[in-house]
Formats: structure tokens, sequence, C-alpha cells
């Protein structure tokens, strides 16, 4: 499809916007927003549900996480390949903070993967993911809150107000359940509880369009047909069951989601059908492309780290494989005596220093604060395991 779209743009003309875009194009801007948007889903669900305690096994995990990881890249992209029509600002530079704390994230998953046979290494990178993921889950609702309100300044004042971050929250989060299906089913994988949980989301996701349409005056019919509508069809056992059922449903979700984004760059609701060209069809298959090789390139790569191991989520796997269980789980601590805040007390403590220091000699306090000490408190928790492993280790030597 990506060949054919590129063959047509030379019929249609098209292709001098792939060539010698001056900046006028906005196609490129729905497109970068949209990738962004994705950067964001699969670390925000992986993170969520890490909190939230429900039985995610790591493969999972490390395919959501990946995800978002390859998504930045491919937005990465488009910034280089038209930077007369994206321009990047703070919001922007804080998403590519919140890509880093992914990685960091990403990375922590794989060195317990790794280090299986090290129980000891296995332990202290345990204590560790949920308050990473703590970390994590607020500076995502900032950058991404942050990067709408400030969109919605520079774009159109008719989005500036409470209902516009969340509007935007609830995408990315929906786009993360969307795309965690679509990843599982190219596992040869159909996780139910997911689908299920899709489905629920759906519904609110129709809630919410349908208030912001009815109360605000903003008309994005397409995008609710394509993103709230068709999914119903997951109703259906006979949708639900098929693998080609749940992937149509999924790329309407993602569809109608770019529908969204295209209606928040250009403000009218059918201008993606109305003014679509070839070009803008290579552009979109492009970038879908790039995302499924870099993915796909590193899945390859990493396959060590994923394989020979079962994906379940809603039930405890009987091997663990490199992650131990939480036996301490049953016990009641008081807030501020549990372990995960006796983890993330000090790292947060610092961040919050580093994010007053960081304000106090810039200007960029209200949108950069917050990530930067989120990135040092989250620096601070991934040095802990080895730091605690060291001293251990001179406890040990200096007994012997």
């Amino acid at each position: 499809m990506l060949l054919l779209s590129v063959g047509g743009s030379f019929w249609d003309g098209s292709i001098e916007l792939l060539l010698h875009n001056g900046g006028n194009w906005k196609f490129p801007k729905t497109l970068f927003i949209f990738w962004i948007g994705m950067s964001q889903a699969g670390v925000l669900l992986s993170a969520f549900l890490l909190i939230m305690k429900v039985k995610i096994h790591r493969r999972t995990s490390l395919l959501l996480e990946l995800s978002s990881l390859c998504s930045l890249g491919v937005a990465l992209f488009f910034v280089l390949l038209y930077p007369n029509s994206i321009q990047l600002n703070n919001g922007v530079f804080s998403i590519a903070i919140v890509g880093f704390i992914s990685l960091l994230f990403f990375v922590t998953h794989l060195v317990a993967a790794d280090s299986a046979e090290d129980i000891a290494l296995c332990k202290e990178l345990a204590k560790i993911r949920r308050p990473l993921a703590w970390i994590i889950l607020p500076t995502i609702f900032w950058v991404v809150s942050a990067f709408a309100l400030d969109f919605a300044r520079l774009e159109n004042a008719l989005w500036l107000g409470a209902f516009f971050p969340l509007d935007v929250v609830a995408c990315v989060f929906y786009m993360g359940l969307a795309n965690s299906i679509a990843l599982l089913s190219f596992e040869n994988y159909n996780n139910r509880l997911i689908g299920r949980f899709l489905m629920l989301c759906s519904w609110f996701m129709s809630l919410l369009f349908l208030w912001i349409i009815l109360l605000k005056g903003e008309r994005s019919l397409a995008s609710f047909v394509f993103a709230c509508a068709i999914p119903q069809l997951l109703l259906f056992e006979v949708v639900r069951e098929s693998l080609w059922g749940r992937l149509l449903v999924v790329a309407s979700i993602l569809f109608g989601v770019l529908l969204k984004c295209d209606f928040v760059v250009n403000h009218n609701d059918f201008h993606f059908f109305t003014n679509a060209s070839f070009g803008s069809a290579s552009l979109m298959f492009a970038g879908g492309a790039l995302f499924a090789v870099i993915f796909f390139g590193v899945r390859f790569l990493l396959s060590r780290f994923f394989e020979n191991d079962e994906i379940l989520m809603g039930e405890e796997s009987d091997s663990p494989d490199g992650e131990l269980p939480d036996v301490e789980e049953k016990k009641y601590y008081s807030p501020f005596s549990a372990p995960e805040f006796k983890v993330v007390r000090l790292p947060v403590l610092c961040g919050i220093l580093a994010a007053v220091v960081y304000g106090y000699f810039t200007s960029d306090w209200i949108v950069l604060s917050g990530p930067f000490g989120a990135y040092v408190s989250s620096l601070l928790v991934c040095l802990q395991p080895f730091v605690h492993l060291g001293f251990s280790k001179k406890r040990k030597e200096n007994r012997q």
C-alpha cells in the first residue's frame, strides 16, 4: 500500500508536497500529533496496570513499552522530514524527557530478565518497578495535559479549558488499549480481558465524544463513527473471537483518533476526506511501515528476552521467569511506611529540589519543571538497586 500510494502521488501531482513542502501542508502535523499520542499510550497503559496490581506478564509490558519508544522514533522522523510544518516547543521537549524515562522503565525489565539467575538483583529490581510506575503515570498526565493546552493556545482558543486535556488523555489511554490488542495479535495471542476493557472504554469515549459534540460545539462526527461506533462490533462474539475482526476494530479506533487529530489541526470535520491525496496516504503508510520496521527489528534483536514465555494477564504465571512474586503483598502498611513509599520518597524529594533549581535558573518553570523533576527522580530510583548491592557486597567482604 505504501508503494501504491507513492506511485499514485506522481499521478495526482502530490509528490511535490512530499518532496518540496514549504510549511503550508498541515497533514504532517496531524501525523506528528498522532504518533506523539502513541508514544505515550503504551507506557501509560503498562504503568497503570502495574499500579493497579493487575497480573500482567513481563512480555506484555515489554511489548507496550517498546511500542511507545518506537512511536516516539516515528514522531521524530516527521520532525526531521518536515521541520517547516512542525514547530518544536517546550511541550515537545517534555515529551522527549518522558521518552527517556520510558526507556529507563523498559531497560529495567530487560535487566531483570537477563539477570534471572541473580536472585539478589531480581529482588532489588522488583522493588523499583512499581515506584517507577508511580513516577511515570502522573508525569504522563502532566505532559499530555500541558502539551494539549499549549497546542490549544497556539492553534485554536476553542479548545482551551479543562475538557480538552481530559479528552486528550482519554484518547491516549484508548489508543494504548487498541495498540495492545494489535501487538498481542501479532504474537498469536488473544487477551480477552483487554478486549473487555477496550469495550468498556469505548462506551466512556462515546459519552465523552457526544458531550463535546453536543455541549461544546466541536463537531468531530467522522472521528466518533470510527473511534466509538464501529468498536461496538465487539459486542458480537464472531467479531471478538476472530483475528481479523479484532484487527478491524483496532484499525478503526486508530483511524478515528487520526481523524480527531486532523480535526484539531484543520478545524474541519471532513477535511481529511475532502483533501485526500496519494501524498497524504504515502505519509500515513510510511509512518506505519517505519513503526513496523523499528518495532519488529528491535523485537528480533531482543527476542531472547521475549521468547519461551507465556503471555498472561489476569492470571498468575507458574514460572515467573525473572520476576519474583510479592510475598509481602497481603501485609498492611500505613501510607508513610509502605515499601514503595520508602523507595520513592528520597528520589522524589530530590526531583522536586532539582525542579525548583531548574525553574530558578530558567524561564520554563511551568512546562518543563515537572518532567525534569521526574527525570531526576527516575534516575535516582534506578540507581538504588546497584547502590544496595554494592553496600551488601562490602558488608560481606568485611565480615569475611
